[in-house]
């Protein structure tokens, strides 16, 4: 006599934490959803357990059949797979267990791309560098696009079958036309940085583009943020930031880079020092017209040798920037020797005081931007 085939919802930990009858009966149906396209018992009692049960259909939408093992991705792309798995996991996939089929179509294509730099004779090393460097923007850009579509679609009263059913629609739609945006926003950026490029001797006979350059660095803050922090609610924090990372965003216009946000400031880097002062004073002129909710912009400078890799810029130039501004008192842009001596004649400066700064040898010059700077800029006052 054939036994009977057991219900696979039957299990009563699939419906925990739901109260009614009209939250079981949408957990049903949901449920449902994801075992018809493949998920097992202990996938979705796992998303049970998280809390993350209304979200797993999109596991599924943003996911073609996986096939594959690294092995057999290894062995159609002709890349090596010690080195295919550490590329991967540069690039932020999960790391595949032993025989596990963790890949689809769509990675073989990436690991056949990947097949084509290494043929290109571009380094191994660096190329993992830079697959790493892609991962983590990826990865921030991920979290931003997930947390803004998620907050964007979740309506009061919803249950989890309608949630997830309105995600799943959502990313059907929208995914396709990311990658488009993507790849031309990446295209935009690879031009303008090239027209900005400037491939000199130096360059030429080192045989690489991280060949020290002398350029200005700065960094500001917002002064106090972190009391502010403490007055407020974590929604406001985040606004805040938000709002300062769009200025940074605004005043950066080439030849200024802005090299990356940190919480409420910034870093900014050009080897048209003039052209980064005027930014400054454009990024404090608009923190001042937020209004007195908004707390007062400082800014640290300095000028001098710094090397460029993978998206960020190091040496003692950097250094020095970090510390000026950790010194710099509200509303004020402070500057070493160098910047001062290097800047135009349109810029004036207070006197300069000599101070120590953490993890530099010696007390070092420091000059106030003062009321030289450009027409523009509204006159900031040292908060006394």
């Amino acid at each position: 006599m054939a036994k009977a085939r057991t219900d696979p919802l039957a299990d009563r930990r699939l419906y925990t934490g739901t109260s009614t009858p009209a939250e079981r009966e949408a957990r049903g149906e949901l449920l449902r959803y994801c075992l018809a396209r493949g998920a097992t018992v202990e996938q979705l009692l796992e998303a049970v357990r998280e809390g993350r049960l209304a979200t797993l259909p999109l596991e599924f939408a943003l996911t073609s059949s996986r096939r594959y093992t690294l092995t057999a991705l290894a062995r159609k792309s002709g890349v090596p797979a010690p080195y295919l798995r550490a590329a991967l996991l540069a690039f932020g996939y999960p790391n595949p267990r032993p025989r596990e089929k963790a890949f689809s179509e769509e990675d073989i294509l990436t690991a056949k791309a990947l097949a084509i730099f290494l043929a290109a004779d571009l380094p191994r090393n660096e190329l993992l560098d830079v697959a790493r460097v892609i991962g983590q923007s990826l990865a921030q850009a991920a979290s931003v696009i997930r947390t803004f579509i998620g907050d964007a679609l979740i309506l009061p009263g919803d249950n989890e079958h309608e949630l997830g059913m309105r995600y799943v629609a959502a990313v059907e739609e929208l995914a396709p036309q990311l990658a488009p945006v993507l790849e031309q926003a990446l295209r935009v950026h690879l031009r303008e940085q090239a027209t900005r490029d400037v491939i000199g001797r130096a360059e030429r006979e080192a045989g690489t583009l991280s060949h020290p350059r002398e350029v200005g660095v700065c960094f500001v803050d917002l002064s106090g943020f972190t009391k502010f922090g403490e007055r407020v609610a974590t929604e406001q924090v985040g606004a805040l930031g938000t709002r300062m990372a769009a200025m940074c965003i605004e005043v950066a216009q080439p030849p200024v880079e802005l090299v990356k946000t940190i919480g409420d400031g910034g870093m900014f880097v050009s080897t048209d020092l003039d052209a980064l002062l005027d930014a400054e004073c454009a990024l404090a002129g608009r923190v001042e017209r937020e209004g007195k909710e908004f707390p007062t912009m400082r800014a640290g400078t300095a000028y001098g040798p710094a090397v460029f890799r993978l998206g960020d810029w190091f040496g003692a130039t950097v250094n020095r920037a970090s510390r000026i501004v950790d010194v710099a008192k509200p509303r004020a842009i402070l500057v070493d020797e160098p910047t001062r001596t290097r800047a135009s004649g349109r810029f004036e400066w207070s006197r300069g005081r000599r101070r120590n700064l953490k993890g530099i040898d010696g007390r070092i010059p420091l000059y106030e931007l003062s009321t030289g700077a450009p027409p523009r800029r509204r006159r900031l006052t040292r908060q006394r």
